[in-house]
């Protein structure tokens, strides 16, 4: 019944949704669907942000941006004594904050490797600072900002959090995040080994020389790696083609190691040079 009943509002939601749409003219619809390609706003959302700008985009987009909070819709309901109960049931003995062995026991609770993508989601929906010693503060804003209040939620919330990857902006942020999360303490780059495990969790499937990469990095470059060339890399990877003619090394603003990595794929990648 209860399941009905959602179902029969959203509907309802939807026709409301749609009528109010079909009130616009053809040039704010045409803005609305505009400014829902951009930020995947429902059109509700996308009308509302546009009506506050006289129905200019550009406008509309730039105060979405600087706080979409402000047009986000209401968390969902949380127990927070059940997160509560969470919290203390994963905290480190003694300690205010969740650690190696209450991740551990989590990842066991889950059914999830804790080196899977989808953990690495989760510390970002959670907004977590570090990959370990999760504080209490952000344990319990997080679950209840997403409305995790039991394992099975979490569980249930992975392909949410994988879907919401499809969209490149949001992608590009995870990405970021996974370079400061990934960073040891007081430190400021990556060591290169992290670096190459973030990549090929990454990046596969969206760089086609992903592993002559990986290679060139842990054979030639053998440096940790910094934060501007672990960012480009993305940019980089997903600009490059096959064999890496669309790379203008006489006018290039990528880092050093990628201008190299360049020379260094095109010889591999040429008759005779021994790369497939």
């Amino acid at each position: 019944r209860v399941w009905r009943g959602s179902s029969n509002r959203r509907r309802c939601g939807e026709r409301v949704d749609t009528a109010r749409m079909s009130r616009l003219s053809a040039g704010q619809q045409s803005a609305c669907q505009q400014f829902s390609e951009f930020t995947s706003a429902a059109p509700d959302v996308a009308a509302k942000c546009l009506r506050r700008h006289g129905w200019n985009v550009q406008m509309a987009l730039s105060e979405f941006w600087d706080n979409p909070g402000a047009f986000s819709p209401p968390p969902p309901a949380c127990d927070v004594a059940a997160v509560e109960k969470l919290f203390e049931k994963y905290k480190d003995e003694g300690e205010n904050c969740i650690g190696v062995d209450g991740l551990v026991q989590m990842c066991e609770d889950l059914d999830e490797d804790p080196t899977d993508i989808r953990m690495l989601l989760f510390c970002h929906a959670l907004k977590v600072k570090t990959a370990v010693n999760w504080t209490r503060a952000e344990f319990m804003e997080g679950m209840v900002r997403l409305g995790y209040d039991s394992i099975a939620k979490v569980k249930a919330g992975f392909p949410t959090l994988q879907s919401d990857m499809l969209e490149p902006h949001k992608f590009k942020a995870f990405y970021a995040f996974a370079f400061d999360v990934s960073r040891q303490e007081g430190q400021k780059v990556l060591d290169l080994q992290t670096a190459v495990g973030l990549w090929r969790l990454l990046l596969k499937g969206k760089f086609k020389h992903l592993e002559m990469w990986c290679g060139y990095i842990e054979t030639e470059f053998k440096k940790s790696i910094a934060k501007d060339t672990y960012l480009l890399t993305l940019d980089f990877a997903l600009q490059a083609n096959d064999d890496f003619s669309n790379i203008d090394l006489d006018s290039s603003a990528w880092p050093v190691v990628i201008d190299e990595f360049v020379e260094f794929g095109r010889k591999a990648l040429a008759p005779g040079g021994g790369s497939s």
